[in-house]
C-alpha cells in the first residue's frame, strides 16, 4: 500500500461512522449549512455543462448526488463515486442502488474509468495524525490520479492558511508550493476561489483540450501546447 495516510484515515472515519450514523458528522462535516456550502463551489465546475459525468473521490455517504439532482433539476448528469471506506460505499449502495461506487484508493493509482469531471470535497482538511510531508504527498499523488482520469477537470479544496486560530491536526494548505504543483504537475489553466465564508477555498484544474475547445479560433492557436 503505497497511501502511507490511508490506515490512519480509515480508521479515523470508521469511528466517525460509527459514533455519528445520520448526522453530518459520520463524514467529518460541521453541519449541513457548512456541506451545502462547500458542495455549491465545488459543483461550480458543471455550472455551464448541461450533460456531464461526475465522479466524486472520497464521496463518504455519496451526500453529494442529491445536492446536484437540487441545484441542477435541468442537467442531465451521471453520478458515480469512490471511497476507501467499505462502510461508506455499502451504506451508499443502500441508499442509492442504481448507482456506481468504488471501494478504491486513487492517491494509489489511477483506474482506467474516465469522467468528464473528478471532485473532492473535504479530503484533504483532517490530516490527523500523519505528517504534513505524507499528508502533502497523499494530496498530490490523489490530486494527479483524479486528473488523469477526467475529460474537462477537476475540482477540491483545502483549507487556507489565513485563518484566525490553527488546530494541530488540521492541515493548512501551502499556497506556493499548490500552485506551482498544479502547474508543473497538471495543467496551466487552473482557478482558485477564495472568496466565501469558510476559512478555506477551492480550485478547478481543466484539461488544456477543454479549454482549447472554449477558444477554438486561430489566434489563440500558439497558447496550446499542440501547435507551439
Amino acid at each position: 500500500m503505497s497511501n502511507p495516510t490511508r490506515s490512519d484515515q480509515e480508521r479515523i472515519y470508521k469511528e466517525l461512522f460509527e459514533k455519528h450514523k445520520g448526522t453530518t458528522m459520520a463524514v467529518s462535516s460541521e453541519s449541513p449549512a457548512h456541506k451545502r456550502l462547500r458542495f455549491g463551489r465545488i459543483t461550480d465546475i458543471v455550472a455551464a455543462d448541461n450533460d456531464f459525468t461526475i465522479h466524486d473521490v472520497g464521496m463518504g455517504l455519496a451526500d453529494m448526488y442529491p445536492f446536484l439532482k437540487e441545484r441542477f433539476p435541468e442537467k442531465r448528469f451521471v453520478y458515480s463515486g469512490t471511497e476507501i471506506l467499505q462502510e461508506y460505499v455499502t451504506a451508499s449502495v443502500e441508499r442509492f442502488p442504481d448507482l456506481v461506487f468504488h471501494h478504491r484508493d486513487i492517491a494509489d493509482q489511477a483506474f482506467a474509468d474516465r469522467y468528464d469531471y473528478v471532485v473532492m470535497s473535504g479530503v484533504f482538511h483532517q490530516r490527523r495524525g500523519s505528517s504534513i510531508r505524507d499528508w502533502e504527498a497523499f494530496a498530490q499523488n490523489i490530486i494527479r490520479n483524479s486528473f488523469r482520469m477526467c475529460r474537462k477537470g477537476i475540482a477540491f479544496n483545502f483549507i487556507s492558511p489565513f485563518v484566525d486560530f490553527y488546530q494541530t491536526q488540521v492541515y493548512y494548505s501551502n499556497l506556493p508550493k499548490l500552485i506551482n504543483f498544479i502547474n508543473d504537475d497538471l495543467s496551466r489553466f487552473f482557478e482558485i476561489k477564495h472568496n466565501y465564508a469558510l476559512f478555506e477555498f477551492t480550485v478547478f484544474v481543466h484539461t488544456e483540450e477543454h479549454v482549447r475547445s472554449m477558444y477554438p479560433e486561430p489566434e489563440f492557436a500558439k497558447y496550446f501546447k499542440a501547435d507551439r
